[in-house]
């Protein structure tokens, strides 16, 4: 990858090369339009990738230097402070004033506003989830909304009538945080954007947390009525379990149908081990479960 004064030497060539450009063109005798539209793009190419080059370096200092959110609002305004100045530059190569300029922008803006008005919610959503901290960039979360698409787990059939509750929409670890949207990486390894507007009126699970240490995770079991002891099966699941942080149970918490109740207890986990937790614990329990029904089916 280029460095900054690499990238600011490639443009000052580029700079150089457009300006060679005008003159030679403009020895050719063209027409006005012709030469105005030249100026304009030579405007737009140069003005875009100088502001790019900037903001971009202004961002990796910033992230060097550990500012928090600084490190996304200053390059963001920087870049689009630059497109409003290469906009004005434009303006000023057909003749434009800036009393027409303002006036035209004055209607302009009306117009825009009502035309760009998801644009600028998301764009107003961004400064306010940047400035409040409302997530930050490594953040592990879960986004909640009703329009972000999924599908509750509901079998087997007993989780209807379960305790349990599901953590529904989308996880993943947050990559970056625009002024327009936010990137994520996902559970499954692909990049999520969401609109900066959506993302504020959603509901978000924050793993990452200093209060998100510690992870509850629920166990359901199913054990036969005909070969387990009713009054001994707790105390045998609490053995089973030793060395874990059981938080609540277990519990003969339902029957699944007439041969079968249900065993149902919370661990405690760390947030970033988890599924490896759970699955040991089951896995215990699963054992206990095999021995039980081998046991009284010899």
């Amino acid at each position: 990858m280029l460095k900054f004064y690499q990238k600011f030497l490639l443009g000052i060539l580029l700079a150089l090369a457009l300006f060679a450009l005008n003159a030679y063109v403009q020895t050719l005798r063209p027409s006005s339009l012709t030469l105005l539209a030249l100026r304009a793009s030579s405007i737009v190419a140069g003005g875009i990738y100088f502001t790019i080059i900037f903001s971009d370096g202004v961002r990796e200092v910033l992230e060097r230097r550990r500012t928090g959110t600084g490190a996304i609002i200053i390059p963001s305004i920087i870049k689009y402070i630059g497109y409003i100045l290469v906009f004005i530059g434009v303006l000023a190569t057909f003749g434009v004033t800036s009393a027409e300029a303002l006036a035209g922008g004055t209607f302009a803006g009306l117009v825009f506003g009502l035309a760009l008005q998801p644009v600028l919610e998301n764009f107003f959503a961004g400064i306010l989830i940047i400035s409040t901290g409302f997530i930050s960039i490594g953040d592990h979360i879960r986004i909640l909304n009703s329009q972000i698409p999924y599908m509750a787990a509901n079998l087997p059939p007993y989780k209807y009538f379960s305790r349990e509750y599901f953590e529904q929409g989308l996880e993943g670890t947050v990559i970056e945080i625009d002024l327009f949207y936010s990137r994520l990486i996902l559970e499954n390894g692909r990049e999520y954007r969401i609109p900066n507007s959506l993302l504020l009126k959603s509901s978000v699970i924050d793993y990452t947390s200093k209060f998100s240490k510690k992870l509850y995770v629920s166990i359901r079991v199913e054990f036969p009525l005909d070969k387990i002891n009713l009054n001994t099966i707790e105390e045998e699941v609490k053995e089973a379990l030793k060395g874990f942080e059981i938080e609540e149970g277990p519990y003969l918490s339902e029957q699944s149908d007439k041969e079968h109740v249900i065993i149902s207890l919370r661990i405690a986990a760390d947030v970033d081990n988890w599924k490896k937790t759970k699955s040991e614990a089951l896995k215990r329990i699963l054992a206990l479960r095999h021995k039980i029904v081998k046991e009284q089916t010899a």
